[in-house]
């Protein structure tokens, strides 16, 4: 059996797979489910353009126990001894799953070594390492990553020689879903955003969404203008656009409440959003935290949603929280923890609006807000940039218009529509060239069937790529745009204030001139 490992320099030499350090990296991964974690796999990807001799490659797994007690796999080692019993050429563009059987039943033979022994649970479900190692001395760590790093600082646990592929790690908490009595069977994984995508940041290589094992984690580009106002699903329905973790978001009548404990598809009936007709709600109806993220992706840094959501921004009953964020460029961890704490182990990244009602709380401010921030590539939220808030205290509940645009240099501008023809803006900047999506994440310290719990009820939603001097985010730089900067001249309108320095000038003008007839 070892008479593989003798032989990988003569065979390379010989058929061309790469010599130097192979660009061979850990795809997608899943660690935790609801079940008996009995899907769990870790999927390898040749990201290279010449073959890759992996033969007796080590998947190493570890946390902080004294000892690593943490099973380690032999790439190539299909009974457990630790020798591989077969050899392993990886081609350009190729997948080498690692996972338990029960996912082999279940993607029709996508795994390529079964775990062994081949139970559920062959991975720890709290911090942890897994790192792809070319076993010598010393040894050579090709590819790593670190999860549910916020437990404890990765300098304290993780070796040293792994730390640099890991840029911090994952922070927050994940799990892969199957269904059940309280979840939908919307089983997701961490991926990388495209195949090989791989910058040494996890917070900004991965994302969480639908499984791929075995196969391309690429989801499709959103390249043109994707407006969903729903009236085409019926309700109760899962969109087809979205992914959920616990449950899938669905479809609602926000006229009409549904408070029975096998569906609670809306808790409570609210008016009818500005557009008429249904709206998509993302909430678990069994409580806790609940995300949806798009089946889609943004790339190169340049993206934006526009959308109607319903806000009730009273004061929630004492010692109660409740909190949304809705982000772009990033991606959301199932649970969602309550961000904007510093021991949260919320794991969003990327940039978003965030919303907070709270009372009585030692953990939380009595506030009813609105934020925008960078979560960067995942960590504590502490260590965020807030660009800044709004006070929603004096508003009443209602539908409002929610708007965030990023541009390819980095220009963050967030519009809140309070007056729908004068809107808030808050404006930053964030790093260039991200890839990831649009998500919704929601927590609740509410009841489930408290009568005044109010989930994210959205209409309307427009995911597009931002143009500048587009002043209405239609989509176009027209005589629409020209109008809203003409009429609002000498002003300080924050939506038709394209460069966002408070003033509406020539400067804006010529942004619209400049961009006239960009995305028509």
């Amino acid at each position: 059996m070892k008479r593989f490992l003798g032989f990988t320099l003569a065979l390379a030499c010989a058929s061309g797979v790469a010599l130097a350090q192979p660009r061979i990296v850990i795809n997608e991964f899943a660690y935790d489910d609801t079940g008996s974690d009995d899907l769990e796999f870790i999927e390898l990807y040749n990201a290279d353009t010449v073959a890759v001799d992996i033969t007796g490659w080590i998947v190493d797994c570890g946390d902080q126990l004294t000892g690593d007690n943490n099973r380690d796999f032999v790439i190539g080692d299909d009974d457990g001894d630790g020798t591989p019993d077969r050899q392993v050429i990886l081609q350009p563009g190729q997948f080498y799953v690692l996972g338990t059987p029960n996912l082999n039943t279940r993607c029709g033979g996508c795994v390529n070594q079964i775990f062994n022994p081949g139970t559920a649970g062959v991975i720890e479900n709290d911090n942890e390492w897994i790192a792809l190692i070319i076993p010598g001395d010393p040894r050579t760590v090709v590819d790593a990553v670190a999860y549910e790093v916020n437990r404890s600082a990765i300098t304290g646990w993780v070796p040293a020689d792994i730390i640099p592929q890991l840029g911090g790690g994952l922070w927050g908490n994940y799990q892969s879903l199957e269904a059940g009595t309280t979840t939908d069977d919307a089983f997701m994984t961490i991926g990388r955003w495209r195949d090989g995508y791989d910058t040494n940041v996890n917070g900004r290589d991965f994302g969480h969404f639908r499984p791929t094992p075995g196969a391309s984690n690429n989801l499709p580009a959103l390249t043109s203008r994707l407006c969903l106002n729903f009236d085409n699903y019926n309700v109760g329905d899962a969109p087809a656009e979205f992914t959920g973790s616990y449950r899938n978001p669905r479809i609602v009548d926000p006229t009409q409440g549904d408070r029975t404990a096998t569906t609670g598809f809306n808790p409570n009936a609210i008016p009818v959003s500005p557009s008429g007709g249904k709206a998509m709600m993302v909430y678990d109806w069994t409580g806790g935290g609940n995300v949806a993220i798009a089946n889609s992706v943004f790339e190169n840094g340049t993206a934006g949603y526009d959308l109607q959501i319903y806000i009730n921004p009273a004061a929630p009953p004492n010692t109660r929280v409740e909190t949304w964020m809705i982000g772009l460029l990033g991606s959301p961890e199932s649970v969602h923890n309550h961000p904007l704490i510093a021991a949260s182990a919320n794991g969003m990244s990327g940039v978003g609006w965030v919303f907070r009602r709270s009372f009585g709380r030692t953990d939380h401010p009595d506030e009813s807000k609105l934020y925008l921030v960078d979560a960067g590539a995942t960590g504590p939220s502490s260590s965020w940039t807030t660009y800044g808030s709004i006070d929603l205290s004096g508003l009443s509940a209602g539908w409002y218009r929610l708007r965030l645009e990023v541009m390819s240099d980095g220009q963050v501008k967030g519009l809140f529509y309070a007056d729908p023809s004068n809107p808030i803006a808050i404006t930053g900047t964030t790093a260039i060239g991200l890839v990831g999506s649009f998500y919704i994440g929601y927590r609740e310290t509410l009841s489930n069937i408290a009568t005044d719990i109010n989930p994210v009820r959205v209409d309307n939603v427009c995911l597009y790529l931002p143009v500048q001097g587009d002043v209405n985010a239609d989509g176009c730089v027209d005589d629409a745009d020209l109008l809203s900067v003409l009429f609002a001249f000498g002003g300080s309108n924050a939506e038709a204030d394209v460069n966002s320095d408070g003033v509406v000038d020539d400067a804006d003008l010529l942004i619209v001139l400049f961009n006239f007839g960009a995305g028509c």
